[in-house]
């Protein structure tokens, strides 16, 4: 007879767990999951399988209750005694034992790797630590060729997950986003960066750069477009002509949705999923509202920060004329008579003081300048990052509001023909599979929307770096202004205590 845990007294880590566990799908939890996520050196397979088939005896556990009778008799088992249920009894009145487990984070991230191979999982099995372990993309230029007409750039792409170096160029990437786009039409794919052949300087280039191993970034943390064959041979082609053999190579490729089995989207409960879509379409529009206002807010940030660092580059280079300035000033050979100076003869003591202060104007200029690459990096190279993530997310959001529309008129088309028999059956089939992609592509808007969620993380990171580098240039800096200040007052109080003889011969001060 199953035990009741009606009269026991349940501890806060049993409700924590349900609710953890509950989360990612109760019903998702089977011995094959629950076991890996559980064992440790004081829980082993055997153990818990005795505890599985002991209270659950289905393929999935049913219930808050019988989670409970788990986590209590893991506890008993970790404190020695059988496995036995009626021992539950025994907690009438009482608290039930608490096993010693891993912290839930590291519980859930287990859980979280188990399910995500899941195809009909409707949750990100990703955090943001497991997208930027995907892959780490490195973006270099090389030095420029000369061709026929028009000088090209190529860059040195090199992907940590493939181990391995190529070359490319930009026609290359053209030639990967058309791909990919017509592979992935209801994923994220980053817009790429426009296309020049014109005044093609420095800081265009560098600025493409950045924005090509944004673009690549992106795309090999994707936890679907990343494995596809289309980004491998895109990252590990050595040949001349990526691009035209990437599209010899994969002229024929079907989209995501024609690609998967049939059997995903074959259903006859038509009614029911009707009412999943309408719900999927309303918290989809949710979403893209609550997005583009974080676009909106994040581009907001960027420009504040941009116009900050502007302003950082100025001081610098304000600094650097000081320093040169000073140098002026301090090496200013023009002799000074007392008919000029009369009995305030401090000047040219002042003068050979600051031949020293140049050094810390410098040093100002150097760490501003530091300061300035250290957060034009975090901008571009992250806060951008995340941006172009969002945009990318906005410009799906437009596509599937478009395969929407073209849902409604088939729909409208279908009821206006209903009067003919041949060609209301062709337009309803014609209508099943419009509606059977777009509930194919609000799946995966869905995920999607929640990895746009889980790069949002990267926001504290960014934050955090950002202050990490203004803590660093106020520390530079205020050991600089120290030292200036030090020196400042040295010279003070050299020419306040320096004798009239001193004074005369300092400079060549004439009587």
């Amino acid at each position: 007879m199953s035990v009741d845990l009606v009269g026991c007294l349940i501890p806060a880590l049993y409700r924590d767990l349900y609710e953890m566990i509950n989360l990612h799908g109760l019903e998702k939890i089977t011995f094959p999951v629950f076991a890996p996520v559980f064992e440790s050196n004081t829980l082993n397979k055997n153990v818990l399988n005795q505890i599985w088939y002991t209270v659950v005896k289905t393929n999935s556990i049913n219930s808050r209750n019988d989670f409970y009778k788990c986590l209590a008799l893991m506890a008993l088992a970790q404190q020695g005694k059988t496995v036995d249920e009626k021992l539950l009894n025994n907690y009438v009145n009482r608290e039930l034992p608490t096993p010693t487990l891993d912290s839930i984070n590291s519980l859930e991230d287990r859980l979280i790797r188990l399910i995500r191979n899941d195809q009909r999982n409707t949750t990100l099995c990703f955090r943001y630590n497991d997208l930027c372990a995907l892959d780490t993309i490195q973006v270099s230029v090389v030095p420029e060729k000369k061709g026929v007409i028009i000088r090209h750039v190529e860059y040195e792409i090199n992907s940590m997950r493939q181990n391995n170096k190529v070359l490319r160029r930009y026609n290359d990437f053209v030639a990967l986003h058309e791909l990919l786009s017509l592979k992935y039409p209801h994923r994220i794919i980053p817009v790429l960066p426009p296309k020049k052949t014109v005044n093609v300087d420095k800081e265009f280039i560098e600025e493409r750069r950045r924005s090509l191993k944004r673009y690549l970034q992106i795309l090999c943390r994707h936890p679907t477009v990343c494995e596809t064959d289309i980004i491998k041979f895109f990252l590990t082609f050595q040949g001349t002509s990526c691009g035209d053999n990437m599209k010899a190579t994969y002229k024929n490729v079907q989209d995501e949705f024609s690609s998967e089995p049939r059997s995903l989207y074959n259903t006859n409960d038509n009614t029911e999923k009707c009412g999943e879509d309408t719900n999927g379409i309303q918290m989809f529009r949710i979403s893209h509202t609550h997005m583009s206002f974080i676009l909106q807010q994040l581009t907001q940030i960027r420009e504040c920060l941009k116009g900050i660092n502007e302003k950082q580059i100025k001081n610098a280079n304000e600094f650097s004329t000081m320093e040169k300035t000073l140098q002026t000033l301090s090496t200013d050979s023009t002799k000074v008579d007392r008919w000029a100076t009369g009995a305030n003869d401090y000047w040219p003591l002042i003068q050979l003081g600051l031949a020293q202060l140049p050094v810390e104007m410098g040093a100002v200029s150097e760490r501003l300048q530091e300061q300035y690459r250290r957060d034009e990096d975090i901008i571009n190279d992250h806060l951008d990052l995340l941006i172009d993530i969002l945009y990318g997310y906005k410009e799906l959001c437009k596509r599937f509001e478009e395969a929407l529309t073209t849902e409604q008129k088939a729909a409208g088309k279908q009821r206006r023909s209903v009067s003919t028999t041949d060609a209301s059956s062709k337009n309803e089939l014609n209508l099943d599979m419009i509606q059977k992609r777009n509930r194919h592509a609000l799946k995966c808007i869905q995920m999607e929307t929640q990895l746009v969620y889980a790069n949002l993380e990267a926001f504290v990171y960014i934050l955090s770096s950002l202050g990490n580098s203004q803590c660093k240039g106020c520390s530079d800096l205020l050991n600089i202004w120290k030292s200036f200040a030090s020196k400042i007052s040295q010279l003070g109080q050299n020419y306040v205590n320096a004798s009239a003889t001193q004074r005369t011969n300092t400079m060549c001060l004439r009587r």
